[in-house]
């Protein structure tokens, strides 16, 4: 019998709300665009969609706001400890 690869067993996560992770992307787009940086687009989206699982943070971080796939972690790990400073305050 063959075990299945990490990659077999591994779903895609699903967003809770596909509207809500749309309009996050858009928004972190606009803010480039308009010559925002990308950690200031990737805090409008983690405003917008801070409830969602991490993978899909991560994945509207790359889409929005142009971060690495390498570099989503970090944006994620450094903007959701300052809002969660911010939610005790």
């Amino acid at each position: 019998m063959t075990k299945p690869t990490p990659e077999a067993v591994k779903q895609p996560i699903e967003a809770k709300d596909k509207n809500r992770l749309t309009k996050a992307i858009a928004e972190g787009r606009g803010i480039i665009e308009s010559g925002g940086s990308k950690a200031d687009a990737a805090r409008a989206i983690f405003r917008l969609i801070h409830d969602e699982h991490r993978e899909v943070v991560l994945q509207a971080f790359i889409d929005g706001a142009n971060v690495t796939p390498k570099g989503a972690p970090t944006y994620y790990y450094n903007i959701s400890r300052k809002f969660r400073k911010q939610k005790t305050n």
